[in-house]
């Protein structure tokens, strides 16, 4: 069974990216990224996203992740407070741990694609 299909397929990618979004929107070091963003468009692009890369539809045709992150700056620590709240929304779901695991581990691989590298002086 796919991932997405542990996480109630389409349905569950949903929920999981509606309370993903409101924590983001919320969070007092990430909310703020998010300003000026037209947060519907957002929200479709992440569940598209989900879906396809846990194992569904492959229907994600936005930006790469490299080319929407970089002009953000984001760092280590920006990465990591992310995802302290995909593990707070993915508990909040009742997902299960080797589910939340799973999807750290996927994000975890993807660091280096959203990660500014540092630049040394």
């Amino acid at each position: 069974m796919s991932m997405f299909e542990q996480l109630g397929g389409a349905d569950g990618i949903g929920r999981f990216v509606d309370e993903l979004s409101r924590r983001l929107r919320d969070d007092a070091e990430l909310g703020p990224l998010f300003a000026g963003v037209d947060v519907a468009s957002l929200q479709h692009h992440r569940e598209h996203y989900f879906a396809a890369v846990l194992g569904g539809p492959e229907n994600y045709s936005g930006r790469s992740l490299r080319e929407a992150h970089r002009p953000l700056g984001l760092t280590d620590a920006h990465f990591e407070r992310f995802l302290v709240v995909v593990d707070e929304s993915l508990a909040a779901l009742s997902a299960d741990d080797a589910a939340a695991a799973a999807v750290r581990e996927l994000l975890e691989r993807l660091r280096p694609v959203i990660v500014t590298p540092s630049r040394l002086s």
